[in-house]
């Protein structure tokens, strides 16, 4: 959600073409992504623990990664 927020918001300052904006969104993304990384990771592992731990080890921080296809039988 935080990475189509970030390319949605980058998206309209190139359409309005403005350096000033393209800055303010950079520095805005970079805050947001930090406090995620350093405040809300550690409160969902002190409340979920293991379990979010295993999941943080399988799941990409900010930038999804392209799911590998299953072949179905």
């Amino acid at each position: 959600m935080t990475f189509g927020a970030i390319l949605y918001y980058l998206g309209l300052i190139i359409y309005v073409n403005s350096l000033t904006g393209l800055i303010l969104v950079l520095i805005v993304s970079t805050i947001y992504a930090l406090y995620i990384k350093l405040v809300e990771e550690k409160e969902l592992e002190l409340r979920f623990g293991k379990d979010y731990i295993e999941y943080k080890k399988r799941t990409p921080f900010l930038i999804p990664r392209p799911r590998k296809s299953e072949v179905k039988t």
